[in-house]
């Protein structure tokens, strides 16, 4: 009973929204907006590059789910996003797609490993 009440309260205490935003302590979860390079896209000007902005979920810092991407003018010093122009956006498109995005391994796979560690505790736990 002890346990169904720790991780209840853990839960919960995992979606209230100033948990995320507290400084100091580690973020279990994000939301909101994140933004890519595409490498080998042209550079521009003021720092900025070709890239996607995103909305994203993650966990631990591994994207679980990308959604409403653009192609936009990105700098990812100053996290700032700018629009294209409209003839030179669709050449963009047409030469680059999502899946050139740079991404870090654990940002692309590190939910299949989040996945595998659960897997492997409930496969643990069960054979106890």
């Amino acid at each position: 009973m002890k346990k169904i009440a720790a991780a209840l309260l853990l839960l919960s205490a995992s979606l209230l929204p100033n948990l995320s935003y507290a400084k100091g302590v580690p973020l279990f979860f994000q939301t909101g907006d994140e933004i890519f390079e595409i490498e080998g896209a042209p550079q521009l000007e003021d720092g900025f590059s070709v890239g996607y902005a995103c909305k994203h979920l993650g966990l631990f810092y591994a994207d679980l789910w990308t959604w409403d991407c653009a192609i936009m003018a990105v700098n990812k010093e100053a996290f700032s996003v700018g629009e294209l122009d409209q003839e030179f956006k669709s050449q963009i498109e047409t030469k680059y797609n999502l899946s050139d995005r740079k991404r870090s391994p654990w940002n692309h796979y590190g939910a299949f490993a989040i996945a595998f560690v659960v897997a492997g505790g409930l496969v643990i736990k069960s054979r106890k």
